[in-house]
């Protein structure tokens, strides 16, 4: 995941719904929360050193998880990056390898709405 910009968390929101994940020395974060503007889902992966953050709109959820699901379940080692867009927003997904593990990564980027 990658950093957001977006910043998401303003003085009114509201925590609707928080989940705590471990793997290995990562913690994921998943909050549901809602402000006057809208209701989103925030996932954060941090470190020892790092947080990273994406926001997802509430009406982007389920086509967010499709896409997350896809990388998940596929046992095929040939899975491409793919990229959804939602309003505003671009998700990506990529596949990468190191010399310990094969690893998704997700970050974000805002588009113009004149686009």
């Amino acid at each position: 995941m990658e950093e957001n910009s977006d910043g998401g968390d303003g003085g009114n929101d509201v925590e609707l719904l928080c989940k705590i994940l471990q793997e290995g020395h990562k913690f994921f974060y998943f909050d549901l929360k809602e402000n006057p503007r809208r209701r989103y889902l925030k996932i954060s992966e941090k470190t020892s050193t790092t947080r990273s953050t994406i926001i997802i709109p509430f009406n982007g959820i389920s086509s967010f998880l499709d896409l997350f699901n896809y990388y998940v379940n596929s046992d095929d080692h040939n899975v491409f990056s793919k990229e959804l867009q939602h309003d505003i927003k671009v998700f990506y997904f990529d596949v990468g390898k190191n010399r310990r593990e094969r690893f998704h990564k997700v970050s974000e980027a805002s588009i113009s709405r004149t686009r």
